[in-house]
């Protein structure tokens, strides 16, 4: 199945998109393989970068307090390899929020399976490339309605949902980590611990069983 969008045009998430999204990925073998399922999951709930949710390890996900801090995401420095730079793509990225109660049941989960420090490591144990996750998403919705699907699609998926929920444009540029509620604004809508109003207007994007 195509999706009909030339190359230029991008794809935008709704609700009833991204669980159809999730039934594909569940029936796919590279999918599972490539720890794609949950990465969706994660994604279409905290509406956080690629590399600040490889950048997460169990120290910064309080299940009992219901909150995640985002507070680094990964890069890869010539002659080093992957690391995990110690600050977000600006100062208001750095920010801890109340995940949807669906997003900590789902890390709950899988920290009891987890055997290292990453909440989403690479298939050996380290840290995991951005770059190589991007291409593993690609590879598995190719030819399907979510061809070149980024994963900055899930920041715009959560922004409109916030948006249509009647949040406004600061606690939405909190949520995302944007310094400029212009970029909220003109980008992404069709301090603190912050968001609990944002994640009870996520609830209703969590998986279903």
């Amino acid at each position: 199945m195509t999706n009909g969008r030339t190359g230029r045009e991008r794809l935008v998430l709704t609700g009833e998109s991204v669980n159809r999204l999730r039934t594909h990925l569940r029936a796919s073998k590279l999918a599972r393989t490539c720890d794609l399922i949950e990465v969706v999951d994660v994604l279409s709930g905290l509406g956080c970068r690629i590399g600040e949710l490889l950048a997460l390890d169990w120290a910064k996900v309080d299940d009992k307090a219901g909150t995640i801090a985002i507070e680094g995401t990964v890069i890869r420095v010539p002659g080093k390899g992957l690391i995990v730079q110690s600050h977000t793509k600006s100062k208001a990225g750095m920010r801890t929020v109340v995940a949807p109660v669906w997003v900590i049941e789902v890390l709950r989960a899988r920290h009891g399976e987890s055997a290292g420090p990453w909440v989403f490591p690479s298939t050996s144990g380290v840290l995991r490339d951005p770059d190589n996750t991007r291409k593993q998403l690609r590879e598995v919705v190719a030819d399907t309605e979510w061809k070149g699907l980024h994963p900055h699609a899930f920041r715009h998926l959560v922004a409109t949902r916030l948006d249509a929920k009647g949040l406004s444009a600061r606690e939405i540029a909190d949520y995302l980590g944007h310094e400029r509620i212009s970029m909220t604004q003109d980008v992404y809508m069709t301090r603190g611990v912050t968001g609990a109003a944002a994640a009870a207007a996520m609830d209703e994007l969590g998986p279903t069983q």
